[in-house]
């Protein structure tokens, strides 16, 4: 029989008064999801994700019969928080529900590449058509609330096959990385991750084709000139001459390709298509960087993936057979998974909610042409019923003070930095003992460290190496022009549309996220040093300080006086 000590309520800072939204929600332990939402989250997007996340997971619950099957999520104070559950019952229950989630997860984990292949990226690719097909502008309202239906019912399942995939993606490289070190002590994860790096994937695709588009703006030092000009009207200026077209239209069609994305993860925001500030800047960035060789570069960390597989191969020999047998068969295993993470990434995350994004624009538009709305985008400050309502009323329901008061409401929290943890902790006796639960904390919550010596900030190791630069502490990637090549990139998370930063960076330093999150992986495939989940990076770190980040160890050093 189990003996809960009894938790303590977290108490909230002054600056962060809590209105519970649900009256029992100040008995339920909380995280703040800054890992994808380290800004105050649009009412649309969160009353759409809650959903959308929610049917998918409920699906996949029955695919793999996890102890963990529901994680309520709330808004608070403009943020996107999400519920730690813990699992109260027997152990033998416990134990039978995790056999079972994780034998499920092993069959498919096994079919990782064909499955991938086969299944899930042509049902996206049919998804993404479909949405594509819809003439928005023209549709009658009746067919587009149809459309809306139609959506809703896209998303859900676009979040069902990400937490499908998620599952076997995370357990074959958490199998991996436990084997790896286990075979080779004294070994790091990081070691473990050097047989899965230099692999083709949608964020490299991405980097290549934004940096062969500053190739062709350094051809023309007209074209070149325009986006160097501080403060320049860049869209304007192309359109006066010949090179400045061709690149324009080129630029339009990297856009098209890979601007269906919003800075984070929460697509309330403007897409790059919409506003490509960020593509930009990062092309201003490339250019100050003449000598580089893109090509060589990913050879190289192709040519260092495979000296890493051939000494472990070489390594085991003498082992005995069951061993290396494992190590072959999980081997490729983890290598597709690594590919998948980032690829998913790029179906559902981006291009997926971006077409989600714009049909609730579409009604944004047909808002504000009605007057019921000051612009079009400020549908995004309603929720998804809210919009329904509207809707329904015939143009007869302002939204327009709302919408003010929903955007001065979140440019106040935006100001202030959330807790990560909210309510009251489960008794430290309850298992997380599922690797759904598991993967949530690590993801969510950062691992609390001890307090260093003063000027030394620990984190987690995210990518190895270790450089001296000078920081740069970004907000958000609507500051991006004030990194330099050379500079230590320091910000809360860095979700994949801030990955073009790392070609420029000398490395980079989150509070947020762990080893196996987005930025530590890019971080390592540029073959760039990361510190990641270090807290209170962004709060310590002040910019133009001198740091010594050191990927292997997870130390940020301030150096004084430098």
């Amino acid at each position: 029989m189990l003996t809960h000590a009894p938790p303590a309520p977290i108490p909230p800072p002054a600056d962060f008064p809590v209105t519970w939204p649900h009256p029992d929600d100040a008995g339920q332990h909380w995280l703040c999801n800054r890992e994808h939402f380290p800004q105050p989250i649009t009412p649309m997007a969160f009353s759409l994700i809650d959903r959308l996340q929610a049917a998918g997971q409920q699906r996949v619950a029955a695919r793999y019969p996890d102890a963990i099957v529901a994680r309520p999520c709330r808004r608070i104070n403009t943020y996107f928080y999400a519920g730690l559950v813990r699992f109260d019952g027997p152990s033998t229950v416990l134990a039978a529900r995790v056999a079972g989630s994780q034998a499920a997860i092993h069959a498919v984990m096994w079919r990782l590449a064909e499955v991938w292949t086969t299944e899930w990226r042509p049902e996206l690719e049919a998804h993404l058509a479909a949405w594509d097909a819809f003439d928005l502008p023209g549709a009658s309202l009746p067919a587009l609330h149809a459309h809306l239906d139609a959506t809703l019912t896209r998303g859900a399942r676009l979040w069902e096959l990400h937490f499908l995939l998620a599952a076997p993606v995370w357990t074959a490289l958490h199998e991996f990385t436990e084997l790896y070190t286990n075979l080779f002590a004294p070994a790091t994860p990081l070691d473990a991750y050097e047989l899965l790096a230099g692999f083709d994937n949608k964020t490299l695709e991405l980097g290549r084709a934004l940096w062969r588009l500053s190739q062709q703006a350094r051809r023309h030092p007209a074209v070149a000139a325009i986006l160097t000009t501080p403060g320049a009207d860049v869209l304007g200026l192309l359109a006066q001459s010949a090179a400045g077209q061709d690149f324009w239209r080129a630029l339009r069609t990297f856009l098209d390709v890979y601007g269906r994305r919003s800075n984070l993860w929460d697509w309330g925001y403007p897409s790059w298509i919409e506003d490509p500030a960020p593509v930009l800047a990062n092309l201003r960035h490339y250019l100050t960087q003449p000598d580089r060789d893109l090509d060589a570069e990913e050879a190289t960390a192709v040519a260092a993936r495979e000296r890493a597989v051939a000494a472990a191969r070489s390594r085991l020999q003498g082992y005995p057979q069951p061993a290396v047998a494992q190590f072959e068969r999980l081997l490729p295993v983890a290598q597709t998974a690594l590919r998948i993470s980032e690829d998913h990434n790029f179906y559902i995350d981006f291009s997926g909610m971006y077409r989600v994004r714009q049909v609730i624009h579409e009604f944004g538009r047909r808002f504000q042409a009605a007057g019921l709305l000051a612009a079009s985008a400020d549908v995004f400050y309603l929720t998804l019923d809210e919009l329904r309502v509207t809707a329904a009323a015939r143009h007869r329901l302002d939204r327009r003070d709302l919408a003010a008061a929903r955007r001065a409401e979140m440019a106040y929290w935006a100001g202030i930095t959330p807790p990560n943890e909210l309510g009251t902790p489960g008794p430290a006796d309850l298992p997380l003992a599922t690797p759904a639960a598991q993967r949530q904390a690590r993801l969510f919550l950062s691992p609390a460290h001890p307090p260093a010596a003063p000027g030394i900030i620990q984190g987690q190791a995210g990518a190895p190496g270790r450089v001296w630069g000078r920081a740069c502490v970004l907000g958000s990637l609507a500051d991006a022009d004030k990194l330099r090549p050379g500079d230590v990139l320091v910000t809360a998370t860095t979700a994949p549309p801030w990955t073009p930063l790392f070609r420029t960076a000398a490395a980079i330093v989150t509070d947020m996220g762990g080893p196996l999150t987005h930025g530590a992986i890019v971080a390592r495939e540029y073959g760039i040093p990361a510190v990641v989940g270090a807290r209170t990076a962004t709060a310590q770190i002040a910019d133009g300080q001198w740091l010594e980040v050191d990927g292997d160890a997870g130390v940020v050093r301030i150096l004084p006086g430098r």
